[in-house]
């Protein structure tokens, strides 16, 4: 800044020829326009600005202005610096006024050469439409004021660096287009009030230079006011930004460059209306752009903050997250005068978890609450496979629980089943339902007609429509295995199954963002199970203790999201116990019976732990828990040949509630 009024002070050196003076009285109704026609190579004797203001002129251009100047030289190689208007160095009582109520229009091309240099007490109003711009951002500004006012009414367009110092005072209003950074200090001014459709690229401070040592010192401070209507947007670029005031209903974007995992903050002294921040976060690094309402220490102004505000914050499935971090988005002073509010968009995504904002004190705070939709789905896969397993293996226990006869060529068999499962609770993957659907198809032979032993094959597909929080999915299992009977006169049975199963399972859910977010998964499984029981007859009617016994294995798989979120599903092993009875009646003829039962038990998972990682994150998970068994079925066989059955059942437990039919055809040669 002390550059500036040093190189100012060359500015109103006598010698210097201008392109265009103000002195006096004058109005100027005919287009001026300053051409790409001096050579500044050599300022000695040649212009310095297009145009000039003198004490005590009044001047006033009723049609449209135009300055371009172009400079090769630099100020290391002639000492001067130029501009396309300033004004002389005036005495504390001289003054000026300039009127432009056409368009005006500064382009200045070269080192050193500010489009407005105001170093002395003028007063300048555009009216009509202004348009500046430089090309060293370095060594030039497209406003710089030290002394005077400078009101732009009109729409403006300014591709430059704006500074204020001192006794400036700048107001821009309208519709403006400014790409470059703004800054006032020692006491200067600067008022923006703009319409829809404003955009501002760059960082707005009111502290000065933080490149500068001095500043920093005490009344270094400076005064700008920032009003954003709905529509016009601030994006902040490079380093943190100093306001006096915001307010409005305007769009505030953090956009620099943060791959080094710089962020930004943004220290207003006084917040007003109801503005949009567009804020990005690495929680996991306890890192973020943040909005702070409080005032550097040489300033006695209060501060507050007031309004009702949004933070728009982006999901990152791929966050490395744990659920258990917080991270502060916006910090309110001690002191201030609060009764502002502030929201999220929507709660944020970062990683396999929801943060919600959550106020504490003053202070508005990033905090985990459940996994996210997508880690939900993803995980859900553990819920979704061990039901499947279990439901295909028990569907097979009954086929050769309730027929326990076989032609003399053997049997060929087909069941379908259908029902719905939902309520599942297990550690944070809760409110799982999923409807499905399937058949077995298979075939066996009594070893022989004397002999107790029926060994069969069997093949199966099922297919489940998990519904997930915001989405849904589907499941598709191929089942194939062996199988064995042991059936004894006197009602005693064992049953033994061997299967192995291929599961694929898909979904697709919405994020918080209304985003959709898919993955895919494959597993393979392998099953043993064996049943057993005893069959006791009094009259027509009968009772059937039961005792199953089952133990599988379900592979490890990852499933990649397509928002990022990477999830590793454990593999574990299940063993499961059930105890449980029939009570019957049996209606026999020659030919034909009728069966018709009820049963009841308790199954319990005696293993069932296992775990999930979202990205590097661990849960456990684990499906220990009891369940009731209940149902009701009817078994009816014809002609010796035709078996059909169909049964009903409802398992209430504390992991799941199931409710499935059962119904099959066997076939006997």
């Amino acid at each position: 800044m002390k550059n500036k009024i040093i190189l100012g002070l060359s500015l109103a050196t006598p010698l210097v020829v201008n392109a265009l003076e103000l002195k006096g009285n004058q109005t100027y109704t005919d287009e001026i326009n300053v051409p790409v026609t001096h050579d500044l190579n050599k300022v000695n004797g040649e212009i310095t600005s297009g145009i000039r203001i003198f004490s005590n002129s009044n001047t006033i251009f009723e049609k449209n202005v135009t300055v371009n100047i172009q400079r090769e030289a630099n100020r290391t190689e002639d000492g001067v610096s130029i501009s396309g208007m300033d004004n002389a160095f005036l005495p504390n009582s001289a003054s000026s006024s300039t009127i432009f109520n056409g368009d005006l229009t500064i382009h200045m091309q070269g080192h050193d050469s500010d489009a407005i240099s105001l170093l002395g007490n003028s007063t300048i109003i555009v009216n009509g439409k202004t348009t500046l711009s430089v090309s060293d951002r370095e060594w030039s500004d497209a406003i710089f004021i030290s002394d005077g006012n400078l009101t732009l009414n009109g729409e403006s367009f300014i591709d430059g660096n704006i500074s204020s110092i001192e006794n400036g005072v700048l107001r821009i209003n309208n519709k403006s287009i400014i790409n470059g950074d703004i800054d006032a200090s020692f006491g200067g001014t600067i008022i923006l009030d703009l319409a829809s459709g404003s955009k501002i690229v760059g960082r707005v401070s009111g502290f000065g230079d933080p490149d500068d040592p001095d500043e920093g010192n005490p009344d270094t401070t400076g005064i700008i006011k920032m009003n954003l209507a709905k529509g016009a947007s601030w994006e902040i670029t490079d380093d943190n930004s100093y306001l006096t005031e915001l307010s409005g209903q305007g769009s505030i974007k953090f956009v620099n460059d943060n791959s080094n995992g710089n962020y930004v903050e943004l220290t207003i002294e006084n917040l007003k209306g109801e503005s949009s921040f567009d804020l990005r976060t690495d929680i996991a690094a306890e890192k973020s752009d943040k909005i702070i309402i409080s005032k550097s220490a040489d300033t006695n102004r209060p501060i507050s903050a007031e309004g009702s505000h949004t933070l728009n914050l982006t999901n990152n499935g791929a966050s490395n997250t744990t659920g258990k971090e917080k991270l502060t988005l916006v910090e309110i002073d001690d002191n201030a005068t609060s009764t502002a509010e502030f929201k999220t968009n929507h709660n944020v995504e970062l990683g396999g978890y929801q943060y919600f904002l959550n106020k504490e004190g003053n202070n508005y705070v990033l905090t985990a609450h459940p996994i996210t939709s997508s880690a939900m789905a993803s995980a859900g896969f553990l819920n979704s496979n061990y039901l499947m397993s279990y439901i295909e293996t028990q569907t097979l226990l009954k086929r050769l629980g309730d027929i326990r006869t076989s032609g003399q060529f053997g049997d060929v068999w087909l069941r379908g089943f259908s029902g719905k499962l939902d309520s599942f609770s297990g550690g944070k993957l809760t409110k799982f339902d999923m409807s499905y659907h399937g058949f077995q198809f298979g075939a066996d032979k009594q070893l022989s007609e004397a002999s107790p032993f029926v060994v069969g094959a069997f093949v199966g597909q099922t297919y489940g429509d998990p519904d997930y929080r915001k989405g849904d999915g589907s499941l598709k299992s191929f089942n194939t295995g062996l199988y064995a009977t042991y059936l004894n006169n006197d009602g005693f049975y064992i049953d033994g199954v061997a299967k192995y199963a291929r599961q694929k399972n898909h979904f697709k859910v919405k994020d918080t963002a209304n985003n959709h977010v898919q993955g895919t998964g494959h597993t393979n499984g392998l099953g043993l199970s064996l049943e057993l029981g005893q069959k006791f007859k009094l009259n027509d009617f009968y009772i059937e203790p039961q005792s199953q016994l089952s133990y599988s294995h379900q592979n490890a798989t990852s499933i990649n999201a397509t928002n990022g979120l990477k999830v590793k599903l454990g593999n574990y092993n299940s063993l499961i116990g059930r105890a449980s009875a029939l009570f019957g009646y049996e209606i026999n003829s020659d030919n034909n019976n009728i069966n018709i039962y009820a049963k009841t038990g308790i199954v319990r998972e005696f293993h069932g732990d296992t775990y999930y990682k979202l990205n590097t994150s661990k849960e456990k998970h684990s499906f220990k828990g009891n369940w009731w068994n209940n149902g009701v079925g009817i078994t009816a066989q014809f002609n010796q040949q035709h078996n059909i059955y169909l049964d009903l059942e409802s398992s209430p437990g504390s992991r799941f509630d199931l409710l499935q039919i059962n119904g099959g055809y066997r076939f006997s040669f």
